[in-house]
C-alpha cells in the first residue's frame, strides 16, 4: 500500500473537487490509501455514501485551520500548526504518508514543504518541477517558481534532481539537460547562467548539452530544462497565455460562418484527440523536489479529474523511489 495525504481544503473548488478526485483515485488504484486532511466532521459527511471497501482505505486526519493565499506563507505555516498543509506535511515527515498533494496556496505549499517536511541532506534549495507538453512529448521544467533569486550551485543541483526524476519516472537512461539562456553562444548570458554553465560542464552524471533559448523549450529540444524560478515562471506563464490566445482565435474563426462551423464539425474529434496529448492536467501537478518526502502542488482551480491524476502520479513517484534515489545521490555527492 502507498499512502498519500490530500489537503481536502486546498484549491478554489474545495472540498468537493478534492473529495471527487480522492474517490476516483481509490477506485483506480487498488493499492492506494489516502489520508484526507481537513475538518473531520465535514469529511465524514462528504464520504458517508462511499463504498465500505473504499472508506477502509481513506483515513481522516483532522485539521481545523486553512492557510489562505492572502496570508504570509512562512508566517502562516509557523503560526497555524493545525492547518491542513502543516498537518499533511507533518504526516509526510513522520512517515505516515509518502506524499502530500495540495491545490492550496503555492507559497504555503512551498513553505510547509521546506519548513515541515524538510530538505534532504546536501540539498541547497528545493525546486518546483513539472512535466510540460512539447513537440517531442513531455519534458521536465524546473524551477517553476520556488527560488526566484538563485545561485549557480542551485542550478547545478536542479539539473541533478531533474536527471534523477527523468531516469526514475520516465526511464530515460541519460536525459539531455539544457540551461535556459538568451542565446546559445558561450559568451552570452548573465553571471548566473555563465556560472551555472561552467559547473554543469564539469559535473559528472549529468548529460549536459549547453544553453537553450526560451523559444526552443516548446520544441522539446531537451529532456530537462533548467532555469531560475523568475525566468522559468515567466516562460511557462507566457506559454499558457499564448495557448489560450491561439485557441481562442481558432474558436473565433470556426464559429464565424456556416462554412467554418461545418468545418469545425469535421475536425473537432481529431483536434480534441491531439489537444489531449498536450494536456498538462494528465501529468498531475508540479513536484517540489529535494525534500524528505514528496510534495505535489496542483493548480488552484484543479478539478476532481486533476486531483485524481495528481494522487495517482504521486503514488507512482513513491513506487519509483524518487526520494530514496535522490537521498543516495546527494549523500554520495557530499562524500566526494
Amino acid at each position: 500500500m502507498i499512502t498519500i495525504a490530500l489537503d481536502v481544503m486546498g484549491g478554489d473548488y474545495c472540498p468537493d473537487s478534492n473529495i471527487e478526485g480522492a474517490l476516483d483515485a481509490l477506485k483506480e488504484d487498488k493499492e492506494l490509501k489516502l489520508l484526507l486532511v481537513g475538518p473531520s466532521d465535514l469529511i465524514s459527511e462528504k464520504i458517508s455514501d462511499w463504498d465500505p471497501e473504499l472508506k477502509e482505505r481513506a483515513e481522516i486526519l483532522n485539521a481545523t485551520e486553512v492557510i489562505s493565499p492572502e496570508e504570509s506563507p512562512v508566517f502562516a505555516v509557523r503560526k497555524k500548526k493545525d492547518s491542513t498543509l502543516v498537518v499533511g506535511s507533518r504526516a509526510v515527515k513522520e512517515g505516515r504518508a509518502e506524499a502530500l498533494v495540495s491545490a492550496g496556496s503555492t507559497g504555503a505549499v512551498l513553505g510547509s514543504g521546506q519548513l515541515v517536511v524538510g530538505r534532504l541532506p546536501g540539498v541547497l534549495r528545493p525546486p518546483l518541477a513539472s512535466l510540460i507538453p512539447t513537440k517531442k512529448g513531455f519534458k521536465l521544467f524546473l524551477d517553476m517558481g520556488a527560488n526566484v533569486d538563485a545561485k549557480p550551485e542551485w542550478l547545478l543541483q536542479f539539473a541533478m534532481m531533474g536527471t534523477i526524476y527523468m531516469q526514475q519516472v520516465c526511464h530515460l537512461e541519460a536525459p539531455q539537460v539544457k540551461l535556459v539562456n538568451l542565446g546559445t553562444e558561450e559568451e552570452k548570458g548573465n553571471a548566473l547562467t555563465k556560472g551555472a554553465n561552467e559547473l554543469l560542464k564539469a559535473a559528472e552524471g549529468i548529460n549536459y548539452q549547453g544553453y537553450i533559448e526560451s523559444r526552443d523549450v516548446i520544441m522539446g529540444e531537451a529532456d530537462v530544462i533548467v532555469a531560475d524560478a523568475f525566468t522559468g515562471n515567466a516562460i511557462l506563464k507566457t506559454m499558457e497565455g499564448t495557448v489560450d490566445f491561439v485557441m481562442g482565435s481558432v474558436k473565433e474563426v470556426l464559429k464565424s460562418s456556416l462554412k467554418t462551423k461545418l468545418a469545425a464539425m469535421l475536425i473537432m474529434k481529431p483536434l480534441k484527440a491531439k489537444l489531449k496529448e498536450y494536456s498538462a492536467s494528465e501529468q498531475g501537478g508540479a513536484m517540489l523536489l529535494g525534500l524528505n518526502g514528496l510534495v505535489m502542488k496542483c493548480h488552484g482551480n484543479a478539478s476532481g479529474k486533476d486531483i485524481r491524476v495528481a494522487l495517482i502520479k504521486s503514488a507512482q513517484f513513491a513506487r519509483e523511489n524518487v526520494c530514496g534515489v535522490m537521498r543516495e545521490a546527494f549523500k554520495e555527492d557530499k562524500e566526494q
